[in-house]
């Protein structure tokens, strides 16, 4: 499980999650790894296995995914695939693709960054804190205090927000960077459909994250089911190389949200859960992944130990 493919030049412009982007030479490493280690199935050639029975006790397999259409994946991840002729998956929110608009957690980075660059030169906070503090619910200034000199701001609050509302967030967002007198990012950061189309004619296939990447776990069931049918029949629409599996943002499912997954004809669907799957996934509605990124696999010894080294069989 990959989310962004990035140059040294690119981290440095704007703040990135450590656990949500390799860098480009790191990739390119990597797939050499997995290429001459691993036979390198599609995520359709996965499904066909256990549709089939045919899975070999004797075989190394491995699938490729993406989750949230990056932009880098084209520039970056997607060349080398091609070079090296692997599959991989692509799953897309599919109301973000071609847009400028940034999700929530990327521009709260950003403007935690402000803040932290602001408290180390020791610029007045109150009112920022103020801001937080409302939206959060408690006095922040030992928060701040303590998150900035760690370099942790941006993930404590990002991590707090993921129980809200997508209105409450934007509201959090809006006030903010009023606050900060700061203009959110616009450059586009998302695939459009041109580079998803030329991606599915090489090998790359395409699957649901949802329209909106709202969190399925934090709205209602009827409003999952509308995420589900709209975001599969614009794949459909777009005539991209469809695989009928969904990808939950932020990996959060209940039993309930993966029956209605089910039950409007997606075939699986991944989780961010650590681990291997094997010739019977225990749920193929929750298939596990090893997570891949920059701070823990940037080495070949490091991703191998991730790939080979112990596994928690139920993380």
């Amino acid at each position: 499980m990959y989310h962004r493919v990035l140059t040294k030049e690119e981290v440095a412009r704007y703040p990135v999650q450590p656990g949500m982007y390799v860098l480009d030479s790191v990739f390119a490493q990597q797939m050499s790894f997995v290429r001459s280690n691993f036979t390198v199935l599609s995520l359709q050639e996965l499904l066909d296995l256990w549709q089939r029975g045919e899975w070999s006790a004797h075989a190394r397999y491995c699938v490729i995914t993406f989750d949230d259409g990056w932009l880098d994946n084209y520039r970056h991840a997607y060349p080398v695939l091609k070079q090296l002729r692997m599959p991989a998956t692509i799953f897309l929110p599919t109301d973000y693709v071609g847009r400028n608009e940034w999700f929530w957690p990327d521009q709260l980075a950003v403007l935690c960054k402000v803040v932290a660059d602001r408290k180390e030169r020791q610029e007045p906070l109150a009112a920022v804190e103020g801001v937080l503090s409302g939206f959060l619910g408690e006095d922040v200034s030992r928060l701040v205090e303590v998150s900035v000199r760690q370099k942790q701001l941006g993930d404590e609050i990002i991590e707090r927000c993921k129980h809200w509302p997508i209105e409450r967030i934007r509201e959090l967002v809006q006030a903010l960077a009023a606050e900060l007198r700061v203009t959110l990012p616009l450059d586009r950061v998302i695939v459009n459909w041109d580079e998803v189309r030329e991606m599915s004619r090489g090998g790359v296939s395409f699957g649901s994250h949802s329209c909106t990447h709202r969190i399925m776990t934090t709205i209602t069931l009827d409003e999952v089911s509308e995420e589900l049918v709209r975001s599969r029949q614009v794949l459909f629409d777009q005539g991209v190389n469809f695989v009928p599996v969904y990808c939950y943002p932020n990996g959060n499912s209940d039993a309930s949200i993966e029956d209605l997954v089910k039950a409007n004809g997606y075939e699986a669907a991944v989780s961010v859960r650590m681990g291997f799957e094997g010739s019977c996934p225990e749920n193929r509605y929750a298939i596990r992944r090893v997570g891949i990124h920059n701070d823990i696999s940037d080495t070949i010894p490091l991703f191998s130990f991730r790939l080979f080294g112990p596994q928690p069989s139920s993380v």
